[in-house]
């Protein structure tokens, strides 16, 4: 059972993170002037690539969900967790293309981005108090920093974006692949009735 959950959920990772290295090496100005992720999805070189990573990610961590379905419902909470997750990242995909229209869609974009990295974040804390590991804890770290640089980047408060964003989504996808698992094995072996 959790060698399908992690198989899907490193899939879900590395398609996505392969697919972005791939579009900053077409397009590196996004990277050196600091734009967000979702500006591959706006140019007609990467938009494919880009949307190749994210809509595998959304796939695998829904397929990731469905794998735990089928071991029955002690499993609810954390299927939801990941279907709100997949969702999340769905609406915020969506989102990318009509940003460029108006000011209106560009702040709905940057709001829903904030909320997706707000989510991945709280369901970092519940892996990491579910897992109380150095390296758990310094991911958490990682990840707080990169959302706090991608949060201040967004206020234009600064001007690091990417670099927050791909920071960010590292550390969680490292926590999801390699910490998430044994947090749910801990979970299931502090239940009720089990020696």
């Amino acid at each position: 059972m959790m060698s399908e959950l992690r198989r899907y959920l490193w899939l879900s990772q590395v398609i996505l993170f392969s697919s972005l290295i791939i579009c900053s090496l077409i397009i590196p100005s996004v990277v050196i002037k600091n734009g967000g992720v979702s500006n591959f999805g706006n140019h007609i070189s990467t938009v494919g690539l880009y949307a190749l990573g994210f809509l595998s990610n959304i796939a695998f961590i829904y397929l990731a969900a469905s794998s735990l379905l089928r071991q029955g419902r002690k499993f609810n909470y954390i299927v939801r967790s990941l279907v709100i997750l997949s969702a999340l990242e769905l609406i915020v995909f969506i989102s990318t293309f009509p940003r460029h229209f108006s000011f209106t869609f560009s702040d709905i974009h940057d709001y829903l981005g904030i909320a997706l990295f707000s989510y991945e974040f709280i369901l970092s804390l519940w892996i990491v108090f579910k897992n109380k590991s150095v390296f758990a804890i310094l991911l958490l770290l990682v990840e707080a920093t990169g959302s706090i640089v991608g949060l201040l980047s967004a206020m234009k408060v600064i001007h690091f974006l990417f670099f927050g964003q791909v920071t960010a989504a590292l550390a969680f996808g490292l926590l999801l692949c390699l910490v998430f698992p044994k947090a749910i094995e801990e979970t299931l072996n502090n239940q009720p009735g089990k020696t």
